[in-house]
């Protein structure tokens, strides 16, 4: 993986966390650290990805990154955590996955749509899990701390 790659990949996925940003309508200020963290956290995946060549691991790692982040973002902008959280995730969501399994199942190769849609079904139980472990975790943090929560 390249620095070209890299940043590619974080422009690109930036953009794209930016634009379901402006599609769900979300304010203008949180466009620009959701967009941060959509592109992270797709980088942070995609390297993963290739280290450990297990997608649902790499969603999971790449989801409890911008949960920790997502609340840090929250805590410091006073608003609600899981705007940043789902814009975040967007990158992550396995959309090509979905596509695949339709894909296989059009073609009546039902063994190939049942391992993708596992696959499929595994990356998206992972981000969700991520999503509450992260949210848990930094809280309790924040509570050992002595920071309060914004309730934005």
């Amino acid at each position: 993986m390249t620095i070209g790659r890299i940043l590619f990949d974080l422009v690109v996925a930036g953009v794209a966390t930016a634009g379901f940003a402006l599609l769900f309508r979300t304010e203008a200020k949180s466009l620009l650290p959701s967009a941060i963290l959509g592109g992270v956290g797709y980088v942070v995946y995609d390297a993963l990805l290739l280290g450990l060549d297990s997608a649902p691991v790499a969603a999971f790692v790449a989801g409890v990154l911008v949960g920790i982040s997502a609340e840090i973002t929250a805590r410091l902008r006073k608003g609600p955590a899981i705007v940043y959280a789902t814009m975040g995730v967007i990158p992550l969501v396995p959309g090509y996955g979905l596509y695949r399994t339709m894909e296989y199942m059009v073609q009546t190769d039902y063994m190939q749509a049942l391992a993708a849609g596992m696959e499929t079904a595994l990356v998206a139980g992972a981000i969700a899990l991520s999503l509450g472990f992260s949210t848990v975790v930094a809280r309790n943090a924040f509570r050992l701390l002595g920071l309060r929560h914004h309730r934005g």
